[in-house]
């Protein structure tokens, strides 16, 4: 079962302690986390994502692309980008884990959900820098709202979200809302959960 709607992803070089800032951050409300740093070794993914499950045991941890640092680290989830593991097969391995998965496109979108996954990641809705630096366009809120009729399993918008636009992604249908950026560069992370849990009706 999703049971959130804001769903933080990870940054190193945006938020230097992840422990922390999921440790404060999970105390202002926040309900879901992806740990995803694809250039830790997995021995330093696992270590990192121990310390997160620790310092904030309630907030439900995903672990990018990596079943196994999952299930040993007590993570409840894994997130899967869209050229990777079939879900099918994580459903069969690892039938413990929730899983999330990464698409672009309608196709994408209904193909994750066939194979099994709990809810996916559609985007960028709105444009950010680091999708323009690999040419990737925004999909705009039409195609939000497309892929959101077109399934019934949980979307999350991503890229370029804020809590204003956070609201119009709701509106189109969208579940919820996955955040990079936005959080870990407030000046006050609290307060900035607080103003998504207004925007979104709950974390």
């Amino acid at each position: 079962m999703v049971d959130f709607r804001l769903y933080v992803i990870s940054n190193r070089t945006l938020v230097p302690d992840l422990t922390a800032f999921v440790n404060e951050a999970s105390r202002a409300g926040l309900r879901a986390f992806q740990l995803r740093e694809k250039d830790l070794s997995g021995k330093s993914l696992f270590e990192l994502a121990k310390n997160i499950r620790n310092a904030a045991p309630l907030c439900k941890l995903f672990i990018n692309d990596r079943a196994d640092i999952a299930i040993a680290s007590g993570a409840e989830g894994i997130h899967l980008p869209e050229t990777s593991w079939p879900v099918s097969r994580i459903r069969k391995s690892f039938p413990q884990l929730q899983c999330g998965v990464s698409v672009h496109s309608l196709h994408g979108a209904k193909l994750a959900e066939e194979h099994g996954a709990d809810f996916i990641v559609f985007g960028p809705v709105f444009d950010t820098p680091s999708k323009q630096r690999i040419g990737m366009e925004a999909r705009g809120l039409a195609s939000l709202s497309e892929v959101s009729r077109a399934v019934n399993i949980p979307v999350f918008a991503i890229g370029g979200i804020t809590p204003e636009r956070a609201r119009q992604c709701i509106k189109k249908g969208a579940w919820g809302v996955a955040v990079m950026s936005d959080i870990p560069t407030a000046p006050n992370i609290g307060a900035r959960i607080s103003e998504y849990k207004k925007a979104l009706g709950g974390l």
